[in-house]
């Protein structure tokens, strides 16, 4: 008997252990497993309770699905597997939540996304060394390169680009503190060392400038807007520099380009006064300008043509002397203005110079005709008249030797009226 009642007791107690892990079935039922009761109180909305004895673990696996199974996404927290099977959440891109993590998984955003930074920096930072995209969160300084820009894009390393767009929004109407203010306000673009020295400290001027600078104080007058373009060296030296006014302002639209030495003084400059007066200068006294040759082809000459010829449509005027085949001017003691070595061909030559009517003066000393004579005889040449000689070697003036020539005709037309005067008289004596 006693074997029996311990025989029914044991059957009793596996029928109440074994009903512990069977599911109710009737609607609006609960169950737990692990959670020290066989249902749930009948308020509560849950149907199915797991209190799992470690946390983090939530006690349910799935024996057939793990992390490699494929998934569809969703929306803010997914219900997920870890390696072994347990059943896990896991965050994800919350696609129609600006408030998300736009972080978190790779794929395209289909919806905008807004970061507010709040004074904390945004660092984007690639394997190379320095290749950070850099958001400064205080300023929203823009680094690439570096985690430290000092302007709204600051770029350590080269930049490609098919174009560049910059804009100054400074107008007449804004208000300086002063001139510095005023040029880095105007400031459009900019780009190498950054000038430290010079009076230019926070004008945020380069080696390449380019300055959109509207009308404002006495710096640009009014409707006389100005735009400039310059490079300059380490030094702040201004070596190059392009600029032009506003057509329609006082200036008339006046534009220069200018070229300095290392010291800033002019070495080129071509101007345009924006009324058709162009202006091409070169100051320097050893400047040279050489066409059709390079600056070591006719050394000394301030303007040098190469081959072939110049045309020059217009009048050419010199203070000084012209050399055609000849560079000397200096004769004896008289400096030609024009000297030419070859052939000289003209149609006319006119030549000023004084003339020989003083030999019909009444006080004029005609020589004798025997005089004429003696004297040929002697110098083999008329008085008065170079030697051939001396015309070899000193050659002639051409106004002085017409004189002299008209000199001897008018000395023989008053041999000639005298003469004829005496075969006058003879004739009348020989009649008579």
């Amino acid at each position: 008997m006693k074997k029996t009642i311990l025989f029914c007791g044991l059957f009793l107690t596996g029928i109440i252990g074994y009903s512990q892990n069977t599911y109710p079935t009737a609607v609006n039922t609960t169950a737990g497993l692990g959670t020290g009761s066989t249902a749930l109180p009948t308020s509560s909305t849950l149907r199915l309770k797991v209190t799992s004895g470690t946390a983090g673990n939530s006690g349910i696996q799935l024996t057939n699905v793990t992390s490699s199974t494929s998934t569809v996404a969703g929306n803010s927290k997914a219900l997920s597997v870890d390696s072994s099977g347990n059943i896990i959440l896991t965050p994800v891109v919350n696609m129609a939540s600006t408030s998300q993590n736009i972080y978190n998984a790779d794929g395209s955003l289909t919806a905008n996304r807004t970061v507010s930074l709040s004074n904390l920096n945004l660092n984007f930072n690639s394997a190379t060394a320095g290749g950070n995209l850099f958001v400064n969160g205080s300023n929203g300084n823009v680094g690439i390169g570096n985690t430290s820009p000092a302007y709204k894009l600051d770029v350590t390393g080269f930049i490609r680009a098919k174009s560049i767009l910059a804009t100054n929004t400074a107008t007449s109407a804004t208000s300086f503190a002063s001139s510095l203010d005023y040029l880095k306000n105007s400031n459009v673009f900019g780009a190498g060392y950054e000038m430290t020295n010079g009076g230019m400290d926070g004008a945020t001027r380069r080696m390449f400038n380019f300055y959109d600078l509207h009308a404002w104080s006495s710096e640009i007058p009014a409707n006389d807007d100005l735009f400039i373009m310059n490079i300059v060296d380490r030094t702040n030296k201004e070596r190059l520099t392009f600029y032009g006014n506003k057509a329609g302002g006082p200036s008339n639209g006046a534009s220069n380009f200018v070229i300095n030495d290392k010291n800033e003084a002019e070495i080129f400059k071509l101007i345009d006064n924006g009324t058709d007066n162009i202006l091409l200068q070169m100051g320097r006294s050893n400047s040279r300008f050489v066409v059709g040759g390079y600056g070591n082809y006719g050394t000394g000459y301030k303007l040098v043509v190469k081959d072939g010829a110049a045309l020059v449509d217009g009048n050419i005027i010199t203070n000084a002397n012209i050399g055609i085949g000849s560079t000397t001017f200096v004769d004896g003691a008289d400096t030609y203005r024009l000297s030419v070595k070859g052939g000289v061909r003209a149609d006319r030559v006119r030549v000023y110079t004084t003339w020989a009517d003083y030999v019909f003066n009444k006080d004029y000393n005609l020589p004798t005709l025997e005089d004429v004579e003696q004297h040929i005889k002697e110098n083999g040449h008329l008085k008065d008249i170079p030697s051939a000689k001396e015309v070899e070697v000193n050659g002639i003036e051409l106004g002085e030797m017409n004189k002299l020539l008209l000199q001897k005709i008018e000395e023989l037309t008053l041999y000639m009226i005298e003469m004829n005067k005496e075969i006058t008289t003879l004739k009348s004596q020989i009649k008579n």
